[in-house]
This record gives C-alpha cells, structure tokens and sequence, in this order.
C-alpha cells in the first residue's frame, strides 16, 4: 500500500517535468509531417524511420525533393557542374534553423539511498542540429549541458556524413559503435549492454568519436534487407585516452516488413498504425579495444555478441546477448556475459506497455561474484505526438541489490 501510494503521489508531479527524447523535431518543420512518421514513440524509430535515416536523413526511393516541403538556400547554380573542376560544384543548406530544443528532468524514487525522493529539474538542457547539405551530406549534432553528481557538464558531439548511397555512408564524429543505440529504446533506463562497464570503466553508451562506414539495402521485393557498420573510435570520448584505437562492427538482415530503405510510394507511416512493421531482424557484433584508467594497466577486451527484434502487429519482442573477454597486466583474465529480453505491446497507438528482465555476470569464472538481474516493467503514454510520458519501475531479483529498487516517472517533449 506504501508504495502504490508513493507511485500516486510521484504520478501527480510528473507533469512539471520533461526528459530527453531524441526525436529531431526539425524533420518534422521540414516536412511538415508528423513525429508518428518516424516513430514507434520517440526515440524509438518504426519501420520508416529506419529507411529514413538509412538514407542519410532523406526519404526513400528519390522522393525526397518532392516531399520538402521548406525550400533550401541554394548554394551555387546546377549549371556549375557542368564546368566543375573550374567552379565549386553546387550544394544547398536547410531553409530554416535545423534546430531542435529539449530541456531534461527527472524524478526518482530509491529505497536505500540517503535522499530517496529525487528531484533532476533540470538534469539536462540539448539543443540538437541536424540535416542535409545538397545531394549528399547530411550532419547530427547536438550542444549538452548536464548536472551530473552537482558537477556542471557540457559535451558536444557532432557527426558530418556523405552519403554516397543508401548502401554506403561514409560518417566522421559521433559514431555508433553501441549495438543497443537511442533509436531501439523506449525506457528511461538504458539497457544493460549498454551499461555494463569493463574494469577500466569503459562501456558502450560513453561517446564514440571516429570514423565509421555504413549501409543498408532492401532484400527480395523490397521488404526487409540487410544492415552494417564498421569503424575506427578512440574508444574514450572526444579526446583519446592512449595510442591504441579500437574497432567494431556490425551486421543485420531483416524478413519481411518495410525495406531497410524503403518500400513502395507512401509508404510513410502517417495512417493509426504506423507502429506495426511485420518482421523479424537478427544481427551480430563485436568491439575489440583498449581501455586506459589512472593509476591502473591498461586493458585489452574484446566483446562480441548478437541480437534479435521481432515484430508482429501490436507486440514487439527483442533481445541481445554479449560476452566480454578483458585482459590485464598480472591480473587474471575476466570473461562477462550480459544480455536481456524485452517485450512492448500497444494497447492503443499512444498507450504502450512494456516489461523488460535484464541478467549481467561480471566474472562468469568467479562464483563469488553473483550475477545482477532485474525486471522493468514501464508504461508509455503519448500524450500529443511530440509529448511522452513515462512510469517505469526497475525491481532487482539478487539479493545483493534487491533493495535498490527505483520508481522512475518523466516527461519528453520535443519542440
């Protein structure tokens, strides 16, 4: 009864507060379209989505000047490609401020921390900037201030890209070396692959700076198709934290559903069910590196794993295994494994409900380090297409963090 009366009482303060969404609205202004286009519920992208970002931010199939809907600033005349080397060959920039604003808070509810009602208001303020640049650049970037720990942050990650072809993307800056990224996520919590930290403290989801060549094709009569990526990251943040470089990859194929770049003519997902994408997606992965931490050895890790996303009318099912192998200087080595099952179902298109169990062992060799599993059950509420809201509980089964138990209730908006 406490806790359903905590729940009420976090409920009624949810709607002072806003968190990230990830969604770029400025698409939206640019085609005068719809977040539901693109999205399943922001960040995370449906079937269009997809093929709309496997073509460098344009839409499918040589549609894209027809779809504009705000004319870009010309940059130099057609007739110069005709004399190209002897003028600069012509590009254009985006009609209009490619800018979208986000402000982030939140409100947690712990069992065991010292303060256990949490108010982050703001923990976050983005400003995010993304578009085109003639027939074949495209950038993503985005200016971060964060209060973490009651320590001011500020990050700013940026990506340009040309893009060659839907099947060939050639992309320097933020990269995506995380097999679990944004556009696959529907919770607050990030999902545990991408928490998980080596040693040296290395995970995933830190920002990946390098380079990175990528691609996408549809399969037998446009449906489904295939993905993948590999690249070159300093492997800890914007700055390099030793000489070595590390490396990744990955590859998908998708059966059925929309193609990875796109289907037939309007096929965009403007009508009530844009969230249903009949298929099945299976992919692999791996990450070798070195991570670098004062006052330890460096260590040497290598991680490879696979995941599958599978998707039938309103349910969705999707799931990722990992193993990590780390070395160190005098240490024995470490093997972890980490993976999760997931489960959305759309109950109507802006009410969805979500479970999600999470197992991670750090020392699979060691039998005195317990594995740390969870549930997180969450419900999504769309209260306008660019307004979500989020209650979403994470319950710990080990009995090392069974009473780190979190209640976690936000607000996104995108403008």
């Amino acid at each position: 009864m406490n806790r359903i009366l905590r729940l009420f009482a976090v409920t009624l303060i949810a709607v002072v507060l806003v968190e990230v969404g990830y969604a770029i609205p400025s698409f939206s202004r640019k085609y005068k379209t719809s977040c539901s286009t693109c999205h399943y519920a922001a960040p995370m992208l449906n079937g269009f989505g997809k093929a709309f970002k496997n073509n460098g931010y344009r839409y499918p199939a040589g549609t894209d000047p027809e779809m504009t809907k705000e004319e870009p600033v010309s940059l130099g005349s057609e007739g110069y490609k005709k004399v190209w080397p002897e003028a600069i060959w012509p590009s254009d920039i985006p009609g209009t401020s490619p800018l979208s604003i986000w402000g982030i808070g939140r409100i947690n509810y712990a069992a065991m921390n010292d303060v256990k009602w949490e108010f982050e208001f703001p923990h976050e303020v983005e400003i995010l900037y993304a578009g085109t640049i003639g027939e074949n650049f495209s950038f993503f970037g985005e200016l971060e201030f964060e209060n973490e720990d009651n320590q001011n942050e500020i990050m700013y990650p940026f990506a340009l890209q040309y893009d060659w072809s839907p099947g060939l993307h050639i992309r320097a800056g933020m990269v995506h070396a995380d097999p679990t990224p944004n556009h696959l996520k529907l919770t607050r919590n990030h999902y545990n692959i991408a928490s998980f930290r080596s040693r040296n403290r290395w995970r995933f989801r830190d920002e990946q700076i390098g380079l990175e060549v990528w691609g996408a094709g549809n399969g037998s009569g446009e449906r489904g198709g295939y993905t993948y990526r590999a690249g070159v990251v300093n492997g800890q943040g914007i700055n390099d934290m030793n000489k070595e470089k590390d490396i990744y990859g990955k590859v998908t194929y998708k059966i059925g559903g929309l193609g990875e770049t796109g289907g037939t003519a309007g096929a965009e997902s403007q009508t009530s069910e844009f969230f249903i994408d009949n298929s099945v997606t299976v992919g692999g992965f791996f990450y070798k590196g070195t991570a670098s931490r004062a006052g330890f050895n460096d260590e040497d890790f290598t991680i490879f794993g696979g995941d599958v996303d599978y998707w039938y009318d309103r349910f969705i099912v999707n799931g990722a295994l990992m193993f990590m192998n780390s070395g160190m200087p005098g240490i024995p080595e470490r093997k972890s494994m980490v993976y999760y099952l997931q489960g959305n179902h759309v109950i109507y298109p802006w009410l969805i409900g979500l479970i999600r169990y999470e197992w991670e062992d750090a020392d699979t060799d060691q039998d005195a380090v317990k594995p740390v599993n969870a549930f997180i059950p969450g419900v999504t509420v769309m209260a306008r297409a660019n307004v979500k809201l989020v209650l979403e509980f994470k319950m710990f089964l080990d009995d090392v963090n069974k009473k780190n138990d979190t209640f976690t209730l936000q607000m996104n908006f995108g403008l």
